[in-house]
């Protein structure tokens, strides 16, 4: 699952729009993988110059990507070797050559400074110390044509001994092969010292606010052991990175994001950019995102309209860490701002599909009061906590249950008013007013 955000994480006064041994990872290449028939080694020379090249098992005369947002790879990609050019077609980049003839290899320079795609992760995020954060879907290619059944691909990254590789949580030095999946991952290349734990390994850029670096480093690590005492171990090491790059055209802004088991966001500009960044909304987003991996399984909702069960959800297990971490109640701040927000959009469409097609932020603020109304049955009622319902929840999904509405009511039946249950089933139909049912939530609320 991947998810793009740019949220407003700056204070009210200023908003921005936006000798070690090579480490081989043989995850065994399926048939698909070896269908595809490339394999990519990207290269980062100790002067800081970065290099990618394509190799063929057999000759081919067109090297496709799967994702081409726009067609910078054309303008930041410097092909080696004479007769190469780059060919953009109905939303479709690819390599060839410029006679049509056969190749099996080809290596392009790279130009490592931030850019922003079209709704796509930014291909390096540099960091002010000369580590990148590389996005490895960027480099997925094919041989003639992408295919959708292609999904896995083969890549190869080799940095100097110096430097840090971060994969997945584990931490490897001067080479290291693996097969990529799905929408890739991010990866740190770098000399910055990682702040790790059995929970979690992160990167935080020297240059970002000392608040923010004293909360990545000291709080952070009690994040992931609040969840983890809550929730249970994950059982593998998140990984969270946050970086800064200055820029001289005038850009600036900010990109975040998750991938499996990855947290990122990077700002670019001057130094305003980062110097107002507002701290407390930043560790709410992390505690948000980290919230959304203890959530596991349940958290991969079949049908959109039910995105309100892990939004909500998350949210509000990132106010009760919040709390408990920092001692501070944002969480009466947000169910408060959700209030209002929520039932705006209710007002002008009070049956909850359509609000929530209209503007998907109803996910996030009318969940967010279900879940606290939950929660308060939950206490009322004493026998399980809201942690435990939602293990038992994911739990079904982890046996084969499809993640969605009717399994989350379903685990919450013994445990909620039948007056509630029968709201939560009928939630996203088209005769229920979702207006009148989250209105007299909010009025039962304190």
């Amino acid at each position: 699952m991947k998810a793009l955000f740019f949220i407003n994480i700056f204070s009210r006064k200023k908003s921005f729009v936006v000798a070690v041994v090579t480490v081989w990872l043989f995850l065994g290449f399926s048939s698909i993988a070896r269908a595809n028939n490339i394999s990519t080694k990207l290269e980062k020379k100790p002067d800081g110059d970065w290099s990618v090249t394509f190799m063929s098992e057999k000759p081919i005369k067109r090297l496709a990507f799967k994702s081409s947002p726009d067609n910078s790879r054309s303008k930041r990609w410097i092909p080696t070797a004479t007769g190469y050019q780059f060919e953009f077609n109905e939303g479709r980049e690819s390599v060839l050559r410029e006679d049509g003839g056969e190749f099996t290899e080809v290596t392009f320079h790279l130009t490592p400074t931030y850019t922003v795609l079209p709704k796509e992760y930014a291909p390096f995020s540099p960091f002010s110390d000369g580590g990148y954060l590389l996005h490895t879907g960027r480099f997925f290619a094919c041989a003639e044509s992408c295919q959708p059944s292609l999904n896995h691909w083969r890549l190869m990254i080799a940095a100097p001994e110096s430097d840090n590789i971060i994969l997945h949580g584990k931490i490897y030095q001067e080479s290291i092969q693996w097969e990529a999946l799905d929408e890739g991952s991010k990866i740190y290349i770098g000399h910055g010292k990682p702040i790790q734990s059995d929970h979690f390994v992160s990167v935080i850029d020297e240059l970002l606010p000392e608040k923010l670096q004293y909360q990545m480093s000291i709080q952070l690590p009690k994040l992931m052991v609040f969840f983890a005492d809550k929730m249970g171990a994950l059982g593998y090491r998140p990984a969270l990175f946050a970086s800064y790059s200055s820029t001289d055209d005038g850009r600036i802004g900010h990109q975040g994001g998750t991938l499996p088991g990855q947290i990122f966001m990077h700002w670019y500009g001057d130094e305003s950019v980062i110097e107002t960044i507002d701290v407390d909304e930043l560790f709410w987003l992390f505690s948000h995102e980290v919230a959304h991996l203890f959530q596991r399984e349940g958290a991969d909702v079949i049908d959109t309209a039910d995105s309100w069960i892990h939004e909500g959800a998350a949210d509000y297990f990132a106010g009760l860490a919040f709390k408990s971490i920092l001692s501070k109640d944002f969480l009466s701040q947000k169910i408060n701002q959700a209030e209002k927000k929520c039932l705006a959009s209710l007002e002008d469409n009070p049956v909850y599909l359509d609000a929530s097609r209209k503007n998907p932020r109803v996910h996030y603020d009318c969940g967010l009061l279900i879940i606290n109304a939950i929660d308060k049955q939950l206490k009322e009622q004493g026998s399980i906590s809201i942690y435990e319902l939602w293990n038992l929840y994911s739990s079904k999904v982890s046996s084969g249950a499809s993640a969605g509405a009717d399994q989350f009511v379903l685990a919450t039946k013994p445990y909620l008013s039948s007056e509630m249950i029968k709201n939560l089933e009928k939630l996203n139909t088209s005769e229920f007013s979702a207006l009148k049912f989250i209105s007299k939530l909010t009025g039962d609320n304190p």
